[in-house]
């Protein structure tokens, strides 16, 4: 984490733990529902790339699983990047800002996905570059008045708004959440006008949140095991049946035109701790039938996790690694898949 950005963060009350996780210690931090409180939360665990030059649109169009064409204007979208099995390396949000797009996506496979992206890059008029340090993140939920933010805030997913070296972004999963990135001072500037407004909280609360929305995240411990349709990116608008060839698309677009999708992720709850990368049994078996991709702990003392699961066996009683104790229940996506 940059020294400024860090200083200033720890001068708002904030500890910032060893693998970069911001809390702010609030011992009345007012989030009995945090699903309705206005909420400001600066972020750890992502990464941003930046990639520029000339045929940065071309180069990525034939990579990923969603539709450039549909962001052809700044705005940002949900997508993924596949292997040539159509399994999930990575998936993120991109935002075109006119002049490059952004990749945001879990920080623990970010050497991996720089690494290999550039592989492809050849003779390509193209530049990646990691400005993870350089440009923080902030995440905004719950406010209905964001004036003091700034004038005309996009309200449809995935509009953006560059305004005092900020990019404010309606996120594209229908959450009605904002993500802000920018340069450190023009955080700093703003997270000190926001900080009397919103109840300042920890990074964990946003990891909650978009677990709550149904947003999963794919890390280092699940990367190269799921097809995009397992994550629901379908149902999310992060995939592209209609675009042209990219990497996987043989084995995606075939199981969406000839198969059925047996597995799904789903939102559950326990109330023990759910670790990633855990499986989930049925009572009368030892068979793993389902995979936790993200978890965390809500107020409640519950945990809450999203966890692709098979879906012949979403009616059975499941316990988490074959603990009897750790029964889990699936609870809602607030939004609809189509199966």
């Amino acid at each position: 984490m940059q020294k400024t950005w860090q200083a200033f963060l720890q001068e708002l009350g904030a500890t910032i733990k060893d693998d970069g996780e911001i809390n702010f210690n609030n011992p009345d931090p007012g989030l009995g529902n945090i699903t309705e409180t206005p909420l400001i939360s600066p972020l750890s665990g992502f990464a941003l790339l930046a990639i520029s030059g000339n045929d940065r649109h071309s180069y990525l169009h034939g990579q990923f699983i969603n539709d450039l064409n549909l962001i052809e204007k700044p705005a940002a979208q949900l997508s993924g990047w596949c292997n040539p099995k159509g399994q999930l390396i990575t998936n993120f949000l991109i935002i075109n800002t006119g002049t490059s797009y952004l990749l945001m996506f879990k920080e623990d496979i970010k050497e991996f996905v720089q690494k290999r992206l550039s592989m492809f890059v050849m003779r390509s008029d193209v530049t990646i570059k990691d400005i993870s340090e350089s440009s923080p993140m902030v995440g905004l939920a719950n406010s209905n008045d964001l004036s003091s933010l700034a004038p005309d805030i996009p309200t449809n997913p995935g509009a953006i708004l560059a305004i005092a070296g900020l990019i404010i972004i309606c996120l594209p999963d229908s959450s009605g959440r904002y993500l802000i990135i920018g340069s450190i001072e023009a955080l700093i500037n703003k997270l000190s006008e926001l900080n009397n407004s919103l109840t300042m909280t920890d990074s964990s609360v946003w990891n909650l949140l978009d677990i709550l929305a149904g947003l999963g995240w794919i890390t280092s411990t699940t990367k190269e095991q799921f097809l995009p349709q397992m994550l629901n990116l379908d149902a999310l608008k992060g995939l592209s049946y209609q675009k042209g060839c990219y990497t996987g698309q043989e084995v995606i677009a075939r199981l969406h035109y000839r198969g059925k999708v047996k597995k799904r992720l789903h939102l559950i709850k326990s109330k023990s701790q759910l670790l990633v990368g855990g499986h989930l049994n049925p009572e009368q078996s030892g068979n793993n039938v389902g995979t936790i991709i993200n978890s965390a702990m809500h107020p409640d003392e519950c945990c809450y996790a999203l966890a692709v699961i098979e879906m012949d066996n979403t009616h059975d009683k499941l316990f988490f690694d074959h603990q009897t104790n750790k029964k889990i229940k699936i609870i809602e996506l607030p939004y609809v898949i189509d199966s």
